[in-house]
């Protein structure tokens, strides 16, 4: 029997083509709108309850909640910017301007983080103020089903497409919910008059969003400044490319990440015996093979290599 994360995805993509590009920027958009409305809703509850019960852990997971509106409308910003034409000032596209709201996303984490390590500092120096809600509790509980929910949603969403946007997105529901988690033991140490764990709570929960920011900043600058693929993806492209016939081997390859756009080069070597029109046909192959694999621009060398003294 399929749950209704299983059902949902079934009925977004019956019928799709998911490797053509608009279908692929059309998956992206449904998950990042849909995140940014439930992460609208959740914050809205969290800050209401926080505020009325005094609860400085859920006012703080309020505010990572809120933090995870602005993830997914980076997500709903690279595709929408994927479907945008490069230009002549952009020949590559305009995918990394993804990267400079998150650079924005990144200091908005960390000056809120910051800002709740000394609330709850200054709870656990003053007289507590928080009121026992048993619907406190039960709110919590739903919201951590709920992020439990988008998170295997938007993950099974970036599984289908191939997107990292999506799967991150994913981890940031889960994280979320991990941090409610830890709001839910506070709320319920507080209905058994343990006032204490509220601010001691509001500790991890203040730090996760340095943290997550931290993290962010880091992997945003990254990309800005240019970083090489995974060996893992490394691997995967070279692999596919020795399945090409009449490609003795491949190397030198250098991938230039530009967001939602890659350029590119690698050097594949083949028979020095075989005609140009033959080589080149085999190089137009490669091409295609990798374009098929990753939005790209591709740059083939041609090696002339002695096929007899292969491998």
């Amino acid at each position: 029997m399929k749950g209704p994360v299983n059902l949902l995805i079934e009925k977004i993509t019956r019928g799709r083509d998911l490797a053509v590009p608009a279908e692929r920027i059309r998956i992206g958009l449904i998950e990042g709108w849909s995140s940014i409305l439930v992460n609208l809703l959740l914050t809205a509850i969290k800050a209401g309850v926080g505020l009325a019960i005094g609860s400085i852990a859920l006012l703080a997971d309020a505010a990572h909640t809120a933090s995870d509106i602005a993830s997914s409308a980076v997500v709903v910003i690279g595709f929408k910017i994927s479907g945008k034409a490069p230009d002549k000032e952009h020949p590559f596209g305009h995918g990394r301007a993804e990267y400079l709201v998150g650079l924005f996303i990144a200091a908005m984490l960390i000056a809120v983080g910051l800002y709740f390590i000394v609330a709850s500092y200054r709870r656990l120096t003053s007289e507590p103020v928080l009121r026992p809600s048993l619907a406190a509790v039960l709110i919590t509980l739903v919201v951590i089903l709920c992020k439990e929910f988008m998170y295997h949603f938007s993950l099974k969403l970036g599984h289908r497409i191939n997107s990292e946007a999506l799967i991150a997105d994913a981890w940031h529901h889960r994280s979320d919910a991990l941090t409610s988690v830890l709001v839910l033991i506070a709320l319920v140490g507080n209905l058994f008059k343990i006032s204490i764990l509220d601010a001691l709570f509001g500790f991890p929960v203040s730090g996760f969003l340095v943290y997550t920011g931290l993290g962010l900043f880091r992997r945003s600058t990254d990309r800005l400044l240019g970083t090489g693929p995974t060996p893992e993806t490394r691997e995967r492209i070279i692999s596919s490319i020795r399945s090409v016939e009449g490609v003795l081997d491949a190397h030198d390859l250098v991938v230039h990440d530009y967001g939602t756009m890659k350029s590119i080069s690698l050097h594949i070597e083949v028979d020095r015996n075989l005609p140009l029109p033959e080589a080149h046909a085999i190089a137009e192959s490669v091409e295609t093979l990798i374009k098929g694999q990753l939005p790209c621009s591709v740059v083939v060398h041609l090696d002339p290599r002695d096929a007899e003294k292969s491998g």
